[in-house]
């Protein structure tokens, strides 16, 4: 069963996004449920253009199309259930809309069988290094949650991943629809966790997660919702590192297909291997001359949509938005961080204070520290953080590392 027709995701997204509308189904078109819209005789699915996809079916001899115009957002054609014999009363307009990636795993008869059928022996190696690195600097273990969890500790991880998005998102300078929607995603995740519809996937370092996926569950599928990272770690390719657990996950319980959903991303260019199109379908009367030209007229909408989203023109409304936001800021920390080689065989201990690898963890120079394990691996035990009485230098110690950190001023 499709996981946007979980009775869970219906009760959430009718209630962020349709409050106090009544869903309605119809016989010639399931097991889809319809909200009304503003507009004449117009339908639209519940979940709108917000889920990771949607399937249904056209069924003939029934009647309660008559005079009515359906839209469904983001149909995955893969997996569309469309009739092969179309009702002759029912029309339908389909316009292509996101690129979707996904990987399929049915040709493989493991997860070692698929990932030398994918990848090069030389990125197969680079790809064991860099987990390999990420394992030996840190404390890592590897967790899902799903079927029962505490809420408590739902909540502090919601929280921490919205951190972590808004802080990634700072940095790259766009917009995130994800934070202004993030009190439906902690609503709904939770209830599809329990429900068994969806999963999340952590990297931890002492327990502490530094990656973090959200994704939602069919019988054979799972579907890639949300995705972040610290990115203090970034040199450890950890989007990489998640995707490659989740594969083995996949392979382990038994699913055909990882599915990236919308957008075109290096990480999905690397990892799928097959990409299709979502579409939107505006499902008809066609005995109505009417919903025919309703039909026509979203039809036209929706094309032009899609030729500005091929001329790169969202790209650019995303940007806008990050800057019309006069709230953020894009101060960016790694042009007040000067890193240099230190001289001196000892240093004046009375200057020095060592601080603990937790003290560590909450300060701006950790990705500083992290970079300078990947290139000279070692357990995060081996290494002596020291900072300066003026608090705007670190001293970075470790086998083969002698490093001081200085910090500017105006950063403070």
């Amino acid at each position: 069963m499709n996981p946007f027709f979980h009775k869970e995701f219906t009760k959430n997204w009718l209630k962020f996004f349709a409050t106090g509308k009544k869903p309605v189904y119809y016989k010639s078109v399931g097991p889809l449920g319809f909200i009304k819209s503003w507009a004449p005789r117009l339908y639209y699915n519940i979940g709108r253009n917000i889920t990771n996809g949607l399937t249904y079916n056209l069924y003939k001899g029934q009647s309660d199309i008559r005079k009515k115009v359906f839209l469904v957002y983001d149909v995955i054609p893969y997996v569309a259930e469309l009739s092969k014999e179309q009702p002759k009363n029912i029309g339908v307009k389909k316009i292509k809309q996101y690129k979707g990636y996904l990987t399929r795993f049915t040709e493989y008869k493991d997860f070692n069988d698929f990932l030398s059928g994918h990848y090069s022996s030389s990125t197969r190696m680079k790809l064991r290094k860099n987990e390999r690195k990420l394992k030996t600097n840190f404390n890592i273990e590897y967790e899902t949650l799903f079927g029962d969890v505490s809420k408590q500790r739902y909540e502090n991880l919601m929280d921490y991943v919205f951190e972590l998005i808004e802080s990634r998102f700072k940095n790259l300078r766009l917009d995130n629809d994800i934070l202004h929607k993030k009190e439906y995603y902690r609503k709904l995740f939770y209830d599809m966790i329990l429900g068994k519809k969806a999963i999340i996937h952590m990297i931890c370092h002492d327990k502490q997660p530094i990656a973090v996926s959200l994704s939602f569950l069919s019988e054979s599928s799972l579907l890639y919702a949300i995705n972040t990272f610290d990115t203090r770690y970034r040199r450890y390719n950890l989007g990489h590192i998640s995707i490659l657990n989740m594969v083995k996950w996949c392979f382990e319980n038994n699913m055909d297909i990882l599915d990236y959903s919308k957008g075109t991303y290096d990480y999905k260019l690397r990892w799928a291997n097959e990409t299709y199109c979502f579409e939107n379908h505006i499902i008809y009367d066609k005995n109505s001359m009417l919903c025919k030209f309703i039909a026509s007229l979203l039809f036209n909408y929706f094309s032009l949509k899609q030729y500005l989203r091929d001329k790169k023109f969202n790209e650019t409304y995303v940007k806008f938005k990050f800057f019309w936001n006069s709230k953020r800021k894009n101060a960016e920390m790694g042009s007040a961080i000067k890193i240099e080689d230190i001289d001196e065989e000892r240093l004046v201990e009375e200057l020095y204070e060592k601080i603990s690898h937790e003290q560590l963890s909450n300060l701006d120079i950790a990705g500083k520290v992290y970079d300078m394990l990947y290139s000279k691996p070692q357990s995060m035990d081996s290494v002596q953080i020291l900072k300066h009485k003026n608090g705007l230098e670190y001293v970075v110690i470790a086998n083969g590392i002698r490093k001081r950190i200085i910090l500017d001023p105006k950063s403070l």
